[in-house]
C-alpha cells in the first residue's frame, strides 16, 4: 500500500500541470453524462404514451420526446468527442515530459549505473512503460469522475422508481465486487513480471542486432534463435497469465449483470401485474440499471488499467529516482592557463569495493609528455583513463592536475581539458561534418577541413558523393571501420585539448594509412600531455614514460630503452610480441 501511495504521489505532479484542462474536462464530462442520463427517463415517458389507439395530442407528445431524445444523445456524443480528443492531447504531453526528463536523467548517471543495468531494460522503460502510462491515462481520462457521478445519480433514480428492484441490483454488485477484488491482486503481480520479461527480451534483441556479424561468423544463428524462443516463450506464458486475470473481470461482471437483468425483468413483470410499476417505469429502470452497471464495469476496467499504470510507473520512477552522479567541486577550468602536469598519488580503485583494480598507483606525467600504459588484459590500463576523466571516482589517494585535486572541478569542466580517441569508434547518425564537429560547435569550415587533413581523413571524405555532407551512422556500411576511426580522430583534433587519451587509436587502419597517421598523431601529441594505451609496443618507443601495469600495480616504469636494459616484465612482453 505504501508503494502504491508513493507511486501515485510521484505521478501527481504530471497531472497537476494540466489541472485547469482536467477541471474543464470534468465539467464537460459531467454535462455530457447528465444529458445521457435524461435519455432513459424520456424513453420511459414515451413508452407510457404508447397505446393501441393514440390521439393527435399523444402523437405530438411522442414526436417531441423523440426529437428531444435525439438532441440529448447528439449533444452527449459531441461532448464525449471533445473530452476524448482533449484527454489524448494531455496524455501525449505527459508522455513527452516523462521521456524528456528520463533522457535528461540518463545523462546524469555515472557509468557504473549503465554497467549494472541492462540497456534493453532501460529502453523498455523509456518506450514501453511510458507508452503504457500514456495510453492508460488517455483511457482513464475523466472516466472515474463520470463513472462515480453516474453511479450516484442512477442509484438515486432507480431507488425512486423501485426500492425493491434497487436492492436486488445492489446485492448483485456486492457479490461481483468481492469476486473482482481477488482477481486484481493477482493481475498486478503478473503485469509486473510481464514488464520485466519484456525488458529482458528487448535487451536480447538489441544485443543480437549489435553483434550480428559475430553471430554469423561463429554460426551461432540456431543458438541465438533458440535463446530468443526461450525468452519469448517466458514472456508469452507470463503475458497469458497476466491477461487471463485482467480479461476475466469484464465477462464475469457481464455474466452476473445479465442474471441480474433477468431477475429484475421477472420481478418487475410481477410488479406491473400488481400495478406497483408502469411498463415505462420498468423500461426506464432496466436502462438505468444497465447505466448503473456500466460505470461499475468501467471502474473495474479502470482498476485493471491502474494496475498497468502502477507497474509501469513503478519501473519508470525506479529509473528516474536513481542517484545522480554527485559533483564534488565547482572550480572552473581556464584552458589557456592549463600547464599539463598530472600526478597520481597512492591511487586505489575498484569497480566493486571488495575487489581492487589498481592499488596505490603513484606516478607523474609532466607537461607535454607522452605516457604509454601497457600490460596484460585486465591489468587496469583503461581504468586509469576512466579515473582521469572522472567516469569513476577513486576510492583513496589523489589525482592532481596542475597542483589541484581533480575532485575540486565539476566533471563537465574537467572533461574540457581532455580529448579522447578509443579503440572502439563511436559514430552517430548525421553527416560526416556533424560527426567531426560533435562537441566543438563554434568552429569554422577551414578548421574542420584542417582537422580532417591532420587525421588523414580529408582525402577519402572528398571522394564521397556528398563529401562532408555525406550521411553516416554507426551501422552504416558506406565507411570502413578504419575510416570511422579517422573521423573520431579528426573530432579529437578539432577539440584542441590540453590532454589526450588514445586507446590504440590507429588499430583500425591499414599499414599505409597508419604510417601517414603516425606523423599526424605526432603533430597532435606535440606540446600536449598524452596517455596512450598501447597494445603494439612498437608504437610507443618514443614515449617519455612507459607504465607497465600488472595485477593492478605498476610493475615497472621508465623509457623504452631503460625498460629494455632492465630486462624485466616489459622486456619479456616486447620480445614475446615480436618473436611469435
Amino acid at each position: 500500500m505504501k508503494i502504491k501511495n508513493k507511486i501515485l504521489k510521484n505521478l501527481l505532479p504530471y497531472l497537476l500541470e494540466h489541472r485547469k484542462k482536467l477541471i474543464t474536462l470534468s465539467f464537460i464530462a459531467i454535462l455530457g453524462n447528465g444529458l445521457t442520463l435524461i435519455g432513459p427517463y424520456l424513453i420511459g415517458k414515451g413508452i407510457n404514451i404508447l397505446k393501441l389507439q393514440m390521439s393527435h395530442t399523444d402523437i405530438i407528445s411522442l414526436g417531441k420526446i423523440t426529437l428531444l431524445l435525439g438532441t440529448v444523445y447528439t449533444l452527449g456524443a459531441f461532448l464525449t468527442f471533445i473530452q476524448n480528443i482533449t484527454m489524448n492531447r494531455i496524455s501525449q504531453q505527459i508522455v513527452w515530459r516523462m521521456r524528456k526528463e528520463s533522457f535528461e536523467k540518463l545523462h546524469k548517471f555515472s557509468l557504473k549505473f549503465f554497467d549494472n543495468n541492462s540497456h534493453g531494460n532501460i529502453i523498455s522503460i523509456m518506450i514501453n512503460d511510458i507508452d503504457n502510462i500514456s495510453s492508460s491515462i488517455s483511457q482513464i481520462g475523466t472516466q472515474v469522475v463520470v463513472s462515480i457521478l453516474t453511479i450516484i445519480i442512477t442509484l438515486g433514480i432507480i431507488t425512486y422508481i423501485s426500492p425493491t428492484l434497487t436492492l436486488v441490483q445492489i446485492i448483485l454488485v456486492f457479490v461481483t465486487g468481492g469476486f473482482l477484488r481477488k482477481l486484481t491482486l493477482k493481475s498486478r503481480e503478473k503485469m509486473r513480471e510481464q514488464q520485466r520479461y519484456l525488458g529482458e527480451l528487448s535487451g536480447y534483441v538489441e544485443e543480437m542486432l549489435m553483434g550480428e556479424a559475430e553471430v554469423k561468423s561463429f554460426t551461432y544463428e540456431e543458438n541465438a534463435i533458440k535463446n530468443f524462443k526461450s525468452l519469448n516463450e517466458k514472456y508469452k506464458e507470463n503475458a497469458i497469465k497476466a491477461y487471463f486475470f485482467t480479461g476475466f473481470s469484464y465477462p464475469s461482471l457481464n455474466y452476473i449483470g445479465n442474471i441480474g437483468y433477468a431477475l429484475i425483468v421477472l420481478i418487475g413483470s410481477i410488479f406491473i401485474l400488481n400495478n406497483e410499476i408502469t411498463l415505462g417505469g420498468l423500461s426506464s429502470f432496466i436502462i438505468y440499471s444497465r447505466m448503473f452497471n456500466r460505470p461499475i464495469a468501467n471502474i473495474s476496467d479502470v482498476y485493471s488499467i491502474i494496475q498497468t499504470v502502477l507497474v509501469s510507473a513503478e519501473r519508470f520512477f525506479t529509473l528516474v529516482n536513481q542517484d545522480e552522479e554527485k559533483e564534488t567541486g565547482d572550480k572552473k577550468v581556464i584552458l589557456e592557463q592549463a600547464k599539463g602536469d598530472i600526478q597520481f598519488i597512492d591511487v586505489t580503485f575498484g569497480y566493486q569495493k571488495e575487489q581492487k583494480i589498481i592499488d596505490k598507483f603513484t606516478f607523474e606525467a609532466k607537461p607535454g609528455n607522452m605516457i604509454a600504459i601497457v600490460g596484460p588484459t585486465g591489468a587496469g590500463k583503461t581504468t586509469i583513463t576512466n579515473l582521469l576523466m572522472r567516469f569513476y571516482d577513486i576510492d583513496s589517494g589523489k589525482i592532481i592536475i596542475d597542483g589541484i585535486d581533480i575532485r575540486r572541478y565539476s566533471r563537465g569542466e574537467l572533461r574540457k581539458l581532455f580529448g579522447m580517441v578509443l579503440q572502439d569508434t563511436w559514430i552517430f547518425t548525421g553527416t560526416i561534418k556533424e560527426n567531426i564537429v560533435y562537441g566543438n560547435e563554434n568552429v569554422t569550415e577551414a578548421e574542420i577541413i584542417n582537422a580532417a587533413k591532420l587525421a588523414c581523413a580529408h582525402d577519402f571524405i572528398i571522394k564521397l558523393s556528398q563529401g562532408y555532407e555525406t550521411k553516416i551512422s554507426e551501422d552504416n556500411i558506406t565507411l570502413s571501420q578504419g575510416q570511422k576511426q579517422l573521423i573520431t580522430i579528426a573530432r579529437a583534433i578539432l577539440r584542441n585539448p590540453r590532454f589526450l587519451i588514445l586507446d590504440e587509436a590507429t588499430s583500425g587502419v591499414d599499414t599505409r594509412t597508419e604510417m601517414r597517421l603516425q606523423k599526424a598523431m605526432e603533430n597532435l601529441i606535440h606540446g600536449r600531455t598524452s596517455f596512450v594505451i598501447a597494445h603494439r609496443l612498437s608504437t610507443i618507443k618514443s614515449a617519455n614514460l612507459i607504465l607497465v601495469i600488472k595485477d593492478g600495480k605498476i610493475e615497472e616504469q621508465g623509457t623504452h630503452k631503460k625498460l629494455m636494459d632492465k630486462k624485466g616484465f616489459y622486456y619479456t612482453m616486447f620480445n614475446e610480441q615480436y618473436t611469435n
